[in-house]
């Protein structure tokens, strides 16, 4: 039932899609879709979010010190899931005006997303405490997604001349001299607070 929504909204959108295309492509009964879904919207999250975790399981973890390298590897299973991240895109764009649970459920996979770069981005950078991850791993992860979903557009519509190697490989790239910025300002803005921090007790020593 949800590979059959998956694969008839990703091929004609979700508006063209109906309940009752996807009970006969999938030989289900309409009314228990609507039983077990409650709603075409219900169904459509479920089938988004299904799609989520199959794509994220496929993702490697990274090793420390080896953002670069682990981005660009990523590559192979970026291309192995267009039909989730074309389900994602088309989703995001042709529903946002109403249907607040696709909505809710796009945005749900997009901070899992988010929660994972940064994850893998604070183990590459060996990244510990809870500044520097919202400093550095956090916004770097919400920028890297900017580039990933600019390179999927790019996939799509120029599918023959976009190299997906190359371009992870750039992003990879962009990721690590914008980490090591980003690191950089934290780290200042630490010194700063401390050196604040003593020119108050000093100050009040006097």
């Amino acid at each position: 039932m949800l590979e059959a929504a998956a694969d008839l909204i990703a091929r004609q959108g979700y508006a063209a899609t109906s309940i009752a295309q996807i009970s006969q492509r999938s030989g289900t009964n309409p009314a228990s879709i609507y039983w077990a879904f409650g709603s075409k919207e219900g169904l459509l999250a479920a089938v988004m979010e299904r799609a989520a975790d199959a794509f994220f399981a496929r993702l490697e973890p990274p090793r420390a010190g080896d953002v670069v390298s682990w981005l660009a590897v990523q590559a192979e299973t970026f291309a192995s899931g267009p039909e989730f991240l074309r389900l994602l895109l088309v989703l995001s764009l042709e529903r946002r005006e109403g249907d607040p649970a696709v909505l809710d459920a796009a945005r749900r996979v997009r901070t899992r997303a988010a929660d994972g770069l940064s994850a893998a981005f604070a183990v590459a950078f060996g990244i510990g405490d809870p500044f520097r991850r919202r400093a550095v791993c956090d916004r770097l992860a919400r920028f890297t997604l900017m580039l990933l979903d600019g390179v999927f557009v790019a996939s799509q519509i120029e599918s023959d001349t976009t190299d997906l190697r190359k371009a992870f490989e750039t992003i990879a790239l962009a990721v690590q001299v914008t980490g090591e910025r980003l690191m950089a300002d934290a780290s200042r803005n630490v010194r700063a607070g401390a050196s604040s921090t003593d020119d108050d007790e000093n100050g009040e020593r006097a």
